[in-house]
């Protein structure tokens, strides 16, 4: 044989053995997932008897409106089992009213380390479950090496906190930081040519600006004030503290810490935060006690994942006929369709038709946690609730952590509109933004040029922005803050200069949007579902409908994966949240570049 030959034939046996290889791990992985799945298929099958036991609370991520509809990278999840799990809010408030009228479960032990990211006023909803459960004479204990402000507020309703003596209490108040690019941005001879209304819009300020202006800091602070005001008040209460306290351990953070020589578990307990300091050994000895074991020497308890499938399934079916749909609206509004996670143009309205189009249908709770995004996207939307209006179907928004801008655009159209007192909302403003590098192009040889039939041109980031295209954009942002205002007024019952003067793009919280008559009443998304069934004059006697936008399979298939999540550094999470700030706006897809987006409502 030949030297040409030996090598043909080595690389014959090369490619075998590469592809046999492929195929082989290829198979390993289905077979891991296909296990995977049929185990949780038949162990979901399975319902499991509460009585005797303990009800763990022990959620994967953090608990929001509505799960994001995105499959994590199979190839991270295998490598690094990093796959972030959200719990949603209404299976947890179910979860607990349920918890308040079962007498078969006697406590209630809180594993909180995960929630880190939840809003406010899941958080407030969620603790008000809690307090029932607690009024019902359940005993809730709560665990944790390390509680942040997340988790330390559900603690709080706990009768017994428990930390690790290696672990603390981190709680820092509400912080909101932003990058600031207008030196950068000059350097790189980037142009921003930006298009705005309202004194306190100030989303795009980082592209124009070096620091906060003082318009900023002022809004941002009055509603972060009243989010820390009312964060302070129920864990104090709860605590049994005085609100002073609360507000000097992170006031005073380095002088406690000084004093118990660097030990943070120590101060927590020294100051009342937390009732007892034991490690992990120690902590399931506690438990044992209190609880007790099963057979196999494992702790006597249930998942809260396991009893809200119990007792579903032993609900009875209601046979009315009339419907209430509960449409979540969470995330960005986009223009088109998106999946869940996000807010779409078509997809939002198409669930809002297919509600109104159902003869059985009676009323429509939006619920609404969002920022806002696109103008048009927004409009969409309302002009559907708007035709649903129409065929008599009452409709209540239900305001979540955030529902500012194009947020408050969409929940205009309601009958009335409920929101927390720590909701963010307002922002009632709008701005259009083009960046065009042409000059950074020029510092380097690079050079565009165009010939044209008239003397419009659309943007092209690669040339200076057309004077006629700029002004006509900016007359059409003025007269989108002009329908914005006037939407308001018709639908809130005032005067274009009443709105004119509490909009300008300022954020509030719900308590004071109630004052200036933003919103009608102050209630979480049962309350606004009660508050429908009153308007509908259908009681009691309905029953409650999600509907939601279709996912892939891959979604479908990855969305039973849950891993849990260590601590998150805090320096990481700053730099996280100054990224997502970015991608959000890179995400912006408004046809006409307007937009009616509250960057500032994201805080810390």
């Amino acid at each position: 044989m030949n030297e040409q030959s030996k090598l043909a034939t080595f690389w014959s046996y090369l490619t075998t053995a590469r592809v046999f290889l492929v195929n082989l791990i290829f198979l390993g992985i289905l077979l891991f997932l296909l296990t995977f799945i049929l185990s949780a298929i038949f162990s979901g099958s399975q319902k499991e008897d509460p009585t005797g036991k303990t009800l763990e609370f022990n959620p994967k991520g953090p608990i929001v409106e509505q799960i994001a509809s995105s499959s994590p990278d199979p190839l991270d999840f295998l490598l690094y089992g990093n796959v972030p799990q959200a719990e949603r809010a209404r299976d947890v408030l179910e979860m607990f009213e349920a918890l308040s009228k079962d007498e078969r479960i006697e406590t209630v032990l809180l594993r909180l380390d995960n929630i880190g990211g939840t809003g406010q006023t899941v958080l407030y909803d969620i603790g008000k479950a809690l307090q029932k459960v607690k009024d019902s004479g359940k005993r809730i204990i709560a665990v944790s090496d390390y509680f942040q402000e997340s988790s330390y507020y559900l603690a709080s309703y706990a009768d017994e906190i428990i930390l690790n003596p290696n672990g603390g209490v981190y709680i820092d108040g509400y912080h909101r930081s932003r990058l600031y690019y207008k030196s950068f941005i000059e350097k790189t001879k980037v142009t921003i040519n930006l298009f705005r209304v309202g004194k306190y819009k100030s989303a795009m300020e980082p592209y124009i600006r070096d620091s906060m202006s003082e318009a900023d800091k002022e809004a941002a602070l009055t509603y972060m004030n009243d989010l820390w005001g009312s964060w302070k008040s129920i864990v104090a209460k709860n605590r049994n503290l005085d609100i002073d306290q609360i507000q000097n351990y992170p006031d005073s953070f380095d002088s406690l810490y000084e004093q118990e020589k660097g030990n943070g578990s120590q101060v927590a307990l020294k100051i009342g935060l937390v009732d007892n300091l034991l490690n992990r050994v120690e902590t399931r000895e506690y438990l044992r006690k209190i609880i007790g074991e099963n057979d196999e020497e494992e702790l006597l308890k249930i998942s809260s994942s396991n009893y809200l499938e119990t007792i579903r399934s032993e609900k009875d079916k209601n046979k009315s006929k009339n419907k209430i749909a509960v449409i979540i609206a969470s995330g960005t509004i986009l223009d088109g369709y998106q999946p869940a996670g996000m807010i779409g143009g078509d997809s939002t309205a198409n669930l809002i038709r297919e509600a109104h189009e159902d003869e059985n249908t009676k009323a429509i709770v939006l619920r609404v946690d969002s920022g806002g995004g696109s103008a048009f996207a927004s409009e969409v939307i309302r002009e559907e609730l708007e035709l649903a209006k129409t065929k008599g179907i009452k409709i209540v928004a239900s305001m979540g952590n955030v529902a500012a801008s194009g947020g408050y655009w969409i929940s205009a159209a309601a009958d009335e509109i409920w929101a927390s007192h720590d909701t963010i909302t307002g922002s009632i403003g709008i701005f259009g933004l083009f960046p065009t590098i042409d000059k950074t192009l020029e510092e380097i040889g690079i050079s565009s040029d165009t010939v044209g039939t008239t003397k419009l041109t659309s943007p092209d980031p690669f040339e200076e922005l057309n004077s006629i295209y700029g002004k006509a954009l900016q007359s059409e942002i003025e007269y989108g803050y002009v329908q914005f205002i006037n939407l308001v007024s018709k639908s809130r019952n005032m005067s274009y200069e009443e709105v004119d003067a509490i909009a300008q793009g300022r954020v509030w919280s719900g308590e004071d949007a109630i004052d200036i008559g933003l919103v009608d009443s102050l209630g979480n998304l049962n309350d606004a579902i009660r508050r429908a069934s009153e308007l509908a004059e259908i009681e009691d006697d309905f029953f409650l409908t999600y509907p939601k936008v279709g996912s892939s399979w891959q979604e479908q298939l990855f969305s039973s994966f849950s891993v849990k999540n260590g601590l998150s550094n805090l320096v990481e999470t700053n730099i996280n949240n100054q990224l997502k700030e970015l991608l959000e706006l890179n995400s912006l897809n408004d046809p006409r570049n307007i937009y009616l987006k509250c960057l500032d409502c994201i805080i810390k």
